[in-house]
């Protein structure tokens, strides 16, 4: 990457190479201390991955933690993230498909929610159908067999990983949320 000299000085912000607003240290570049605006230090959004919506009973904490149990599930055993639909403020053809808990039934959002999912014409499985799927235990990030597991990251379950790819994004100040692939 090409710097101009007030970056590579730390006079201006290594990445917008603005002077002006408070910045705060970033690192070494060529021996000389580098400075960078706080919103420029913010992390890029997550790539854009296929996820599927979990649809079920969430009202009341005994059903949302089962719906988020199952949604775990979902996301072991279909390895792609998965999202628990809390109320029914969601466009389920915004998802790669939508898995249907055993208490979709139970609640008017999830009621909502499935109805409209099976009638997109879209990937709608049940509970069911899901158990035909088998769990791995291979990271989805350094592709090891390992005793993996998908991560809750806010209100959405990662693919498997395994703790040391998670322990190094932790130590290298990377979001956990969904891995970047190795290559």
């Amino acid at each position: 990457m090409s710097y101009t000299p007030a970056q590579r000085d730390g006079r201006s912000c290594i990445v917008c190479d603005g002077f002006d607003g408070a910045m705060i240290p970033a690192g070494m570049v060529d021996g000389c201390q580098v400075f960078v605006h706080p919103a420029c230090d913010e992390p890029a959004p997550a790539p854009s991955v296929p996820t599927v919506l979990v649809v079920g009973d969430a009202t009341s904490p005994v059903a949302l933690e089962d719906l988020e149990a199952f949604a775990h599930d979902c996301a072991d055993r279909l390895q792609v993230p998965a999202k628990v639909a809390i109320g029914r403020d969601y466009d389920v053809t915004e998802y790669a498909g939508v898995v249907l808990d055993a208490t979709w039934l139970d609640s008017v959002d999830s009621a909502v929610l499935g109805v409209e999912a099976q009638e997109a014409d879209m990937f709608c499985i049940d509970a069911e159908t899901l158990r035909a799927y088998e769990s791995s235990r291979v990271c989805n990030h350094c592709y090891e067999d390992a005793e993996a597991s998908p991560m809750l990251v806010g209100d959405t379950w990662t693919t498997a990983v395994c703790r040391s790819c998670v322990d190094v994004h932790v130590r290298g100040g990377l979001p956990v949320g969904v891995l970047p692939a190795i290559v």
